[in-house]
């Protein structure tokens, strides 16, 4: 499906490779070049291509054609979720958040703390949990948002959403006004590996990412539920229903709707494949490395990410290691820029600071194969081997 592989690629949760199906509906609408807010015959033909694309990402994940808003990435979405609700409210308003969120998350959060916006930051427990009785705890007449990631990029770990979605509903009625208090799913890593049915997951907001989903890179969406208002980020022609100006990008767009449908309909025979392959490789890291620890809950986890610490192996040395061996891993998030920070996420679990820099991250495509297991186990022993404890000997 992504071609013939030179290297073993397992880093799916910063970024995949564009799916050839993707990629021929990229190529289809290239020629679709009108404006779509334009009048003329070359305008309205990408209008109505832009709306059948939308109708398809609408129907993917159980929406309403009219609750997609395209952006250009994940990040913008997190953006416009938060700031877009918490300015509804202006200074004062409340939010809930975790954390061990991605940065796309705390950074707009600090900005509106900042701004005067009240902002809880609900702790996890040693397997990156939240309590769903603290968020209960933490809700005042005040919130006004409950922004939460479905999936951690960096652990993996699948949070509770039922159980904090039910939360959110229980003060809503309280209130008897749906609106008052949102609940926001940042759910990028999520759709190769789970039904993302909107009515399921319970969130009146949701974030989506192409680059995570084998889409193209440079568009992403946010569910905005019925009814959900918000106020806009980027000023000008009031596209996307006034809350995300700029002319329409329809190449990627339409990719992107067919990725994220390809994704839910094959996200339970992806999930099945790679969990058993997930666990099969970390019984193997265990027969030769017995003292790596997982990092975040094992049973609570998607599929694909398998986050582990070598105690004596520093996670980015291990990395560099890895790719010269022709296996691509990371040690966290690819959006934190600050190369000398530790990882919060990490951090948050409470296992100290010498864990946090011997993460290593493994997150499996797809495709990938039972055959590639014993190539990462024996890349990653050649590394423990050859850079273990190396930098406490000098």
């Amino acid at each position: 499906m992504f071609g013939k592989k030179l290297r073993l690629y397992l880093d799916a949760a910063a970024a995949t490779p564009l799916s050839s199906e993707a990629r021929e509906r990229l190529l289809e609408l290239l020629d679709v070049y009108g404006n779509p807010g334009a009048i003329h015959a070359e305008g309205l033909a990408a209008s109505n291509a832009l709306e059948v694309i939308r109708k398809e990402a609408a129907d993917a994940i159980g929406a309403h054609s009219d609750e997609i808003v395209f952006t250009s990435s994940g990040t913008e979405s997190n953006n416009l979720a938060i700031k877009g609700s918490l300015n509804m409210y202006g200074s004062g308003a409340h939010a809930i958040t975790s954390l061990i969120e991605h940065p796309s998350v705390l950074e707009p959060l600090l900005e509106m703390e900042r701004r005067g916006a009240q902002i809880s930051y609900l702790s996890v427990d040693s397997e990156g949990l939240i309590d769903s009785e603290a968020l209960k705890r933490s809700i005042t007449s005040k919130t006004v948002l409950v922004s939460i990631g479905l999936i951690n990029s960096e652990i993996g770990v699948l949070q509770d959403y039922k159980t904090l979605a039910k939360a959110v509903r229980a003060e809503k009625k309280k209130r008897k006004d749906d609106s008052s208090i949102l609940f926001h799913i940042d759910a990028a890593q999520a759709p190769l590996w789970m039904n993302l049915k909107v009515e399921a997951i319970g969130c009146d907001l949701m974030t989506l990412d192409a680059q995570k989903i084998l889409g193209p890179k440079g568009v992403g969406l946010l569910y905005v539920k019925r009814g959900v208002k918000l106020t806009s980020e980027m000023r000008g022609g009031g596209q996307e229903s006034g809350l995300r100006s700029g002319t329409q990008n329809v190449p990627l767009a339409g990719a992107f709707a067919r990725a994220l449908s390809l994704a839910q309909e094959n996200c339970e025979s992806n999930a099945k494949a790679i969990s058993v392959l997930r666990d099969d490789l970390w019984r193997e890291i265990k027969k030769v490395i017995p003292d790596a620890v997982v990092n975040g809950s094992l049973e609570r986890r998607v599929p694909n990410n398998l986050n582990i610490s070598i105690p004596g192996l520093i996670g980015e040395r291990a990395v560099i290691a890895l790719s010269a061996y022709g296996i691509a891993s990371s040690t966290r998030s690819s959006c934190a820029t600050k190369d000398e920070d530790l990882s919060h996420v990490i951090l948050a679990l409470g296992f100290g600071e010498s864990r946090a820099r011997e993460a290593i991250r493994f997150t499996f495509l797809p495709d990938a194969k039972h055959l590639d297991i014993s190539s990462i186990v024996a890349g990653l022993r050649k590394a423990a081997d050859t850079y273990k404890n190396i930098d406490s000997a000098l």
